[in-house]
């Protein structure tokens, strides 16, 4: 489609012009259609000019609003004219006449609430201060108030609720320490620390930061404005130099994560973008593109022994580099592993290393869904075809069946529908304008069908990348909060501290709480840092502290 030419039109214009169309021979209805479009135009030049927009308002406002597909209206229910009419006349009909009486509607079934009623457990708050409240006037033994004879006994379960109250993020204690000194010689003495007093920040603070900032996103200057309205002041400064402490340690889990990863069967990944400061303004340049100041966020799901491990890595290189990092570290012997991505050309690993790439079936299908509006029926089949085949891996995944009977049930139901598909698609594409969007849409498809229909040759393919897409919304929060990394160090550390928290929630670890045991044992991590990964360390830290007791003992 060819630009269209540029006209000013004024509002006095605009006037002028509309009153002609209406007094033009069109029809009514042409009338309406070419004045909606003007004062469509005139409408989209003044948000343009007078305010900004972005675009997904931009999509909301013609109606575009996500990839689900447009419900149409749900066709009457055909009526057999041989059956009897079981329905009786309504009230008002006394005639006992029958022709014009409609079969009473069916009875719509309510949608199943979902479980639960907003409100929490009390064993939810493992936080919670336990305070016993013991009855001021009555205890176990004690006779019934009722005179009915009795004795009052204990019920083992205690009544239980939950009271909140507003308080610091940071809790802070000042010690007064008592100072003595000899009137003689001028000896000074001070009152000691308790033994576990030694810094300023406990661990436990520290990873706190690190948390607030990697996992919700929460910048440290929001973080230090709020800490200083209640009355516990921690600089934004001070806050990057906890984190630092975090990371000193949490690199070792990182590096073993990368290494564990390298060995999985299947990689997700994916690229967003990331500003960083110092590429964006020339002090720091992609030594391999020194003309290119672009900075990506890559994603890479993988697995160990049925663990999940997310890996974020943000500075100049994109997904397939990253991922050409990672599979350095993988084991020769080891069969070719699954490349689930986009048909971005960012995506490709080095040519001496071989994956099984298989393209993001969700990706093909957008584009349909963005045709949709223009071209209903040629959509149509394809949105339908691809329905049915998630329909297909939904029954896999409800009976969980391994990976060769997933490919077999795939081979005898989704097999056919593609193939149907994919001749449709030859025949269209022969006859249809080949510049359009819709010749576009199908050279896409025909183009990559081996690596689109991966799952229908290979056992274990996965059929689209939504799961590193859902994984990377934790680097768009924090870019959309935070703005920016000031450095690529900043960027390689926010990175890394993602990659071990987000995998540590991923696998059911409070990751607050692995933090603080991290550095707690912070030697022992560095040693052997296979040993305290979020699904072992709990093993690890039990066993150290029954050998601790027995020592003791």
């Amino acid at each position: 489609m060819k630009s269209p030419k540029i006209e000013t039109l004024t509002v006095e214009g605009f006037d002028q012009l509309r009153l002609a169309i209406e007094q033009s021979n069109l029809t009514e209805a042409h009338k309406a259609l070419v004045i909606g479009v003007l004062e469509l135009c005139l409408w989209l030049q003044q948000k343009l000019t007078f305010s900004q927009i972005s675009i997904n308002n931009l999509k909301k406002a013609f109606g575009i609003q996500s990839e689900k597909r447009s419900r149409g209206t749900k066709p009457p229910e055909t009526v057999d004219a041989d059956a009897p009419i079981e329905d009786e006349p309504s009230q008002g009909d006394t005639t006992g006449n029958t022709d014009n009486i409609q079969p009473k509607p069916k009875p719509v079934a309510d949608k199943p609430k979902r479980p639960g009623h907003g409100q929490l457990h009390a064993s939810a708050y493992t936080a919670a201060e336990v305070i016993a409240l013991n009855h001021p006037d009555y205890k176990a033994g004690d006779p019934c108030p009722t005179q009915c004879g009795g004795r009052l006994y204990e019920i083992k379960t205690p009544g239980v609720f939950i009271r909140i109250e507003g308080g610091q993020l940071f809790n802070a204690y000042r010690y007064e320490q008592q100072r003595l000194r000899c009137a003689l010689c001028g000896e000074l003495l001070k009152a000691p620390r308790s033994s576990n007093i030694t810094e300023k920040y406990d661990e436990r603070a520290k990873a706190m930061v690190a948390v607030l900032k990697y996992q919700l996103g929460l910048p440290l200057y929001r973080l230090a404005q709020w800490q200083q309205q209640t009355g516990v002041p921690i600089p934004d400064t001070t806050q990057w130099g906890l984190i630092l402490n975090v990371y000193q340690v949490a690199a070792y889990i990182f590096n073993a994560l990368v290494t564990l990863a390298a060995q999985s069967p299947l990689f997700f990944q994916d690229d967003t973008t990331v500003k960083v400061q110092s590429v964006m303004t020339g002090k720091e340049v992609n030594p391999d593109k020194p003309d290119k100041k672009g900075t990506f966020t890559t994603g890479l799901v993988a697995d160990h022994q049925g663990h999940p491990i997310y890996l974020f890595f943000s500075g100049v290189k994109h997904a397939g580099e990253n991922l050409t990092d990672v599979l350095n570290e993988r084991e020769e012997d080891l069969p070719i592993p699954f490349q689930a991505c986009d048909a971005l050309s960012q995506n490709k690993v080095d040519k001496a290393l071989e994956t099984i790439v298989c393209h993001c079936i969700v990706h093909g299908r957008r584009k349909f869904v963005e045709l949709e509006a223009d071209y209903p029926d040629e959509a149509k089949i394809v949105l339908d075809t691809i329905g049915q085949v998630y329909a297909n891996e939904a029954h896999c995944k409800k009976h969980k069946l391994p990976p060769k009977d997933r490919l077999a049930y795939h081979q005898e139901h989704s097999k056919p529908l593609m193939e149907e598909m994919k001749q449709w698609m030859e025949l269209q594409l022969a006859v249809e304008e080949p510049k359009t969007p819709l010749a576009k849409s199908y050279r896409y498809w025909l183009k990559r069908w081996d690596t689109l229909t991966r799952f229908l040759t290979r056992a274990g393919a996965p059929l689209d990348t939504n799961t590193v897409e859902r994984a990377l919304k934790l680097a768009i929060r924090i870019r959309k909060s935070s703005l920016f990394h000031k450095t690529l160090n900043g960027a390689k550390v926010g990175s890394e501290l993602m990659s071990v928290i987000h995998t540590a929630l991923q696998n059911g670890i409070n990751p607050i709480d692995y933090l603080t045991v991290l550095q707690q044992h912070q030697e022992q991590v560095k040693q052997d840092p296979f040993a305290w990964l979020p699904w072992n360390y709990q093993q690890t830290l039990l066993s150290i502290t029954t050998q601790e007791a027995s020592l003791a003992a």
